[in-house]
């Protein structure tokens, strides 16, 4: 249990937006609670937050675009195309970021983060006005700290709602398209339905995901350098099956970069239609055998036909239905039905 004697010392940590957070010092962790709290039974503020901003492009004498993504202890998350990602690596920034800065010190983990804005930042809902990396960090702060984002990062944004998509166009070099699917983001609903929320998630948060110092197990298969392989392209069936190298994150349309090795030529691709290169690739609505799982729980789970749901790059395994459950499985433990029938 949590030794109390004299209250643990707080030191007011002056964050970068200006506000006076307070810092949890923790004289000894509980053994056998996952969420930790101070003498008087309040969570301790013991997750450290910070932001991450890079320049994006500027329109002279009116505003500068940036892409913008929140650490929770070295975690980076950010939003994309196709989603939420989270890695340590600050893949989203090409691993050097304009800028990087201390905001302030949470009782909630990047996992909890990942959980709770899941639901409001879903896949194919990315808008680079309407909803976009800026809206993510905008209510990641808010959520974790109870404060905003910096006017500054958004203020492209602002601007763009009152232009002409001619004019965004132009400075976009083209890659501006409305999305239908960001028509009705407003952070404010979501801000109250976060307060709705309240602490209650912090209950039940569980295992080493929860607590102090808890991050999800970031293990991603997008990353500067990394080589996957093309699939599932209608509009360009050519390029499918073949490899390519990932050059960046592009924070205008939220989507990666990557050189195809045949051509040379750099495209913009979904996360979805990416895969690390030599792996099985499954489709969605794909069915599978289970295999070679060597664990105790989840050798019980060899021979059972699954289907696949979507493949999670964030820890590069395979999201599956059995009857009752879903299960995230490497590919390696995963055979096409077909080849798999004796």
């Amino acid at each position: 249990s949590f030794r109390c004697g004299p209250r643990a010392a707080r030191q007011p940590v002056r964050s970068a937006m200006g506000n006076s957070l307070l810092r949890c010092c923790v004289p000894h962790r509980p053994a056998n609670n996952n969420l930790e709290e101070d003498c008087d039974g309040r969570p301790l503020a013991c997750n450290r937050v910070e932001l991450a901003a890079s320049e994006l492009f500027s329109i002279p004498g009116l505003a500068t675009a940036y892409h913008t993504s929140v650490l929770v202890n070295g975690e980076e998350f950010f939003f994309s195309d196709s989603g939420i990602f989270n890695d340590r690596a600050l893949t989203s920034h090409q691993g050097q970021p304009s800028e990087r800065f201390d905001v302030g010190w949470s009782t909630k983990t990047g996992a909890q983060l990942l959980r709770v804005l899941a639901a409001h930042f879903r896949p194919g809902t990315y808008d680079l006005i309407r909803k976009n990396c800026n809206s993510f960090s905008d209510v990641s702060l808010y959520y974790l700290l109870g404060t905003r984002l910096q006017g500054r990062f958004s203020a492209l944004e602002r601007l763009g709602q009152r232009a002409s998509i001619d004019l965004l166009n132009r400075f976009t070099k083209g890659m501006y398209v409305p999305n239908k699917e960001a028509e009705s983001y407003r952070a404010d609903d979501v801000m109250k339905a976060l307060d709705a929320l309240g602490d209650s998630d912090l209950e039940g948060a569980g295992g080493a995901s929860s607590g102090c110092g808890g991050a999800p197990r970031a293990n991603p298969a997008l990353t500067l350098g990394a080589r996957v392989t093309v699939i599932g392209l209608r509009s360009a069936e050519a390029l499918n099956g073949q490899g390519a190298q990932i050059v960046r994150f592009n924070g205008v349309n939220g989507r990666w970069e990557a050189r195809v090795n045949i051509s040379g030529e750099v495209k913009s691709f979904r996360a979805e239609n990416l895969r690390p290169a030599g792996e099985l690739i499954f489709e969605p609505g794909a069915r599978a055998r289970i295999h070679s799982l060597r664990s105790e729980s989840g050798s019980v789970l060899n021979g059972e036909v699954c289907e696949v749901l979507r493949y999670l790059h964030d820890v590069s395994r395979y999201e599956v239905r059995l009857a009752d459950s879903t299960k995230a499985l490497k590919g390696e433990n995963l055979r096409p039905v077909e080849e798999a029938a004796e």
